[in-house]
């Protein structure tokens, strides 16, 4: 009987200690994405750019040169970020496109954006994931 109970209570610690994450955090990604953008003032300077990438010119080059963000040393890049360490509209639109993918002109209160995603990484298991976000 007291083997029984030891079980019992052994599954239920277990329980209760990856309910609370899986529940409370079921709509979080378990990922991160390297990020690269480009922060200009009006939406017409963000088409432009966007019309020059598309027409072959270099992100990285453009960041560097038109970038407000102080990224642009780093030529836009941001690094890797998983939720909630962003701009809500920010965040909402880099974890929704693809790698190697750059998003339509985004408006924030900081002005106007270009992402570019350069890398996905994604956690298989739960304890990874913590230990990434801390």
């Amino acid at each position: 009987m007291k083997v029984v109970l030891n079980i019992l209570c052994l599954i239920l610690v277990v329980f209760c200690m990856y309910f609370p994450f899986a529940y409370f955090h079921k709509d979080m990604d378990k990922k991160e994405v390297k990020i690269s953008h480009i922060l200009v003032e009006t939406k017409e300077k963000a088409l432009d750019l966007q019309k020059e990438i598309k027409e072959g010119k270099s992100f990285e080059e453009l960041a560097e040169k038109y970038s407000l963000c102080p990224s642009k040393e780093n030529k836009g890049d941001i690094g890797y970020n998983m939720r909630g360490r962003l701009l809500p509209e920010f965040e909402k639109k880099a974890f929704k496109i693809n790698k190697n993918e750059i998003s339509e002109p985004l408006k924030t209160k900081e002005g106007w954006h270009l992402i570019k995603i350069y890398d996905i990484k994604y956690f298989s298991d739960a304890e990874n994931f913590i230990k990434q976000k801390n």
